[in-house]
């Protein structure tokens, strides 16, 4: 029996049997593709010696599973002897990065297996063959490309395999490697692959899971089913048939809000901080939440410090919420979301502290336009982390923007039980009261006056910060 022949489906014997020196491989989900290449993985590392192949998925879950589901699978299948399948070979590949991998090392020919998570140095002076699977969820996908390709300088292999991310943006490194394959000639030269659900099916995909499973699906069955379970047109075309999504794309994708996290126990102030902070916050009270955001600008980056969700409150209490952190002379500028219900707490915080320190924002299209873009530019350049919070990350990720027919443009996200996109809003609001290094945030402080006077003074004398603005220093932090 020749399993590649015999076992593999037509795509996948293709894509196995291909040698080409840069592979590219466009795929629907779940069609067994990751399968195939392991298969192939093993292959090369009986046939050659003292050979190494480099594997980078999106995540250290992915990589430890590409040895221990995969690799393991084969190697065994092959009755060889091969160390570190229970992903217990855990090697530290850059002592300087803190970089490690897990590691399948062939007793017989010396080669070994190198898997790692989303990490571009990684490749940096190093040799071998180089897969990246899963390319077009990772974190910095341009930059993973970008240092895998020197390794094919000596007549290494380069393959890439994806479905398309979460959100299915046209514009990621590897679509636009796509669009460049099928519309502009082929320039990088890239031997391409691709395959939707519905191709296949047309090669015996269901055949191939009613064998493994004992089920009796018809394939027009099978596609039915998979369809229903897509909960809109968008998420079948960009999961399942590969075509990236265009108007109505996440304003913020996983990839650009990825590149802009940080663990979640590292959002917090430092210990004796004497940066300033400014903070965002979006009303809510039965159907919506009501969302805080505080940022803290360390150089030219906002680090989030502090953020609360409150559920079902009372105005009373979240107006209360609201003058306890206004207590903290650091934080610099509140603004609220002052639509509808949200105008009673604002107008109540301004008389307490004064309409410069507390800004109402009323939203509308303009309005919201004039806060999403900022805050798209920032995770754009880098100048903004927040936590890896998977209710923020989906929240950051529902704005999609939209054409109306009218030729108008709106910024909105669907409603579910974890709000309507308030945690989005309440960090543009955040962001917002930040302003512009020459906006409204600063304020031009007498020699007799500290920064930190100046506010504190707000709190006994609401007017004083309406008549009198005073610069807070260049370094947007307090003096030591």
């Amino acid at each position: 029996m020749n399993p590649v022949n015999d076992y593999f489906l037509p795509y996948q014997r293709a894509w196995i049997l291909d040698e080409s020196p840069m592979k590219l491989y466009a795929k629907s989900r779940r069609i067994g593709i990751t399968y195939a290449t392991s298969y192939r993985v093993n292959d090369k590392c009986l046939r050659r010696r003292n050979f190494t192949q480099w594997v980078t998925s999106r995540d250290e879950l992915t990589a430890h599973e590409f040895i221990t589901d995969y690799i393991a699978k084969w190697a065994q299948a092959s009755n060889v002897v091969c160390k570190g399948l229970l992903g217990d070979d855990l090697q530290v590949i850059d002592t300087e990065k803190g970089i490690r991998a897990f590691v399948a090392t062939y007793e017989s020919t010396g080669s070994r297996v190198v898997s790692l998570s989303s990490t571009p140095e990684a490749f940096a002076g190093k040799g071998g063959d180089v897969l990246i699977d899963e390319a077009d969820l990772h974190k910095d996908s341009g930059k993973v490309i970008d240092m895998a390709m020197p390794c094919t300088t000596w007549g290494n292999q380069l393959e890439m395999l994806s479905a398309l991310s979460v959100d299915g943006g046209p514009n990621t490194p590897f679509c636009r490697m796509e669009r460049d394959i099928l519309d502009n000639g082929n320039p990088m030269g890239w031997s391409h692959h691709r395959t939707t659900i519905l191709d296949a099916v047309d090669q015996g995909f269901v055949e191939k899971i009613n064998q493994v499973s004992g089920q009796h699906y018809e394939r027009a069955e099978w596609l039915a089913m998979i369809r229903a379970k897509c909960r809109t047109e968008e998420a079948w075309n960009t999961q399942y048939l590969i075509v990236p999504s265009t108007d109505g794309a996440a304003l913020l994708s996983y990839e650009l809000i990825a590149s802009c996290e940080i663990p979640a126990r590292e959002a917090k102030a430092e210990n004796d901080s004497h940066y300033l902070r400014y903070a965002g916050y979006d009303v809510g009270r039965k159907k919506d939440l009501a969302v805080y955001f505080e940022l803290e600008l360390r150089g030219d980056v906002l680090w989030q410090v502090e953020y609360e969700v409150l559920k079902k409150t009372s105005f009373p209490v979240q107006t209360d919420f609201l003058k306890n952190k206004l207590k903290n002379p650091k934080l610099a500028r509140l603004c609220l979301d002052y639509t509808g219900m949200g105008g009673p707490i604002c107008e109540e915080l301004q008389r307490c502290y004064g309409e410069y320190r507390v800004e109402g924002v009323t939203f509308s299209n303009p309005v919201k336009e004039s806060l999403a873009m900022p805050l798209r530019a920032s995770f754009e350049d880098r100048t903004i982390r927040v936590a890896d919070d998977p209710e923020i990350r989906d929240d950051l990720h529902k704005i999609r923007k939209t054409t109306t027919a009218a030729g108008n443009i709106r910024y909105e996200g669907e409603r579910d039980e974890n709000g309507h996109s308030d945690r989005f809003w309440a960090l543009a609001l955040a962001l917002h009261a930040k302003g512009r290094n020459d906006g409204p945030c600063r304020m031009e402080a007498s020699r007799s006056v500290t920064p930190e006077q100046a506010i504190r003074n707000s709190f006994n004398e609401p007017n004083r910060m309406r008549r009198k603005q005073y610069e807070i220093s260049k370094t947007n932090s307090w003096p030591v």
